[in-house]
């Protein structure tokens, strides 16, 4: 199952780049720092790359991204992604998205089931996007990861981030995060990012 699972996403990610060569794909560079304000589990320097292009119709999102994620304090790679995603805006300010991504690191650690160094889950993500000014907005956002070898839920993550603009091709953002790693330790990060569209 587990190499089908795999050979499965390979496909759909090649399928992801080879349509980027005859279509016009958004790049982002996300850079963000997590301070870990309880001090349980150690700071984290978050790398997300991601292709990204909105279909028209049905105006679905298409992304396919790697993510990395490394933990300052124990200095090991808290988590490695790489996966796609699609998803749909609602009323222009609610979205609704659902991946699929090969997941490796220390996070795996703490689920309450052994799935040795690699898995493959599916993360459900609803996020309020709100304008508030002119290239301000206001960003809520919850994520729940289900391991799909085991049929269990793996974490979930709720946030909110503040960001601004500049030029539309870079953005600042400054918010919070909660990561729930189910029947396991709870972190509060206080975070900063800065991205790069291109």
């Amino acid at each position: 199952m587990k190499k089908f699972l795999g050979l499965l996403m390979l496909v759909t990610l090649l399928n992801f780049l080879f349509t980027a060569l005859g279509h016009c794909w958004e790049i982002k560079d996300r850079n963000e720092y997590l301070i870990d304000v309880r001090g349980d589990d150690g700071d984290i320097i978050l790398n997300r790359f991601s292709l990204h292009n909105k279909l028209k119709p049905p105006g679905l999102e298409i992304t396919a991204f790697g993510e990395a994620q490394w933990n300052t304090l124990t200095s090991e790679w808290e988590k490695i992604t790489l996966g796609g995603e699609t998803g749909k805006y609602i009323w222009k300010w609610l979205y609704i998205g659902q991946s699929i991504q090969f997941i490796s690191g220390e996070m795996l650690d703490y689920m309450v089931f052994n799935t040795g160094n690699n898995s493959v889950d599916s993360t459900t993500t609803v996020a309020f996007d709100l304008p508030l000014r002119k290239n301000l907005s206001l960003c809520l956002f919850e994520q729940y990861a289900t391991n799909l070898e085991k049929g269990r839920g793996e974490y979930c993550e709720t946030g909110i981030e503040l960001s601004y603009n500049f030029k539309e091709s870079y953005t600042l953002g400054f918010g919070w995060r909660h990561t729930d790693r189910i029947h396991n330790l709870d972190t509060d990060y206080v975070s900063s990012s800065f991205t790069l569209s291109f």
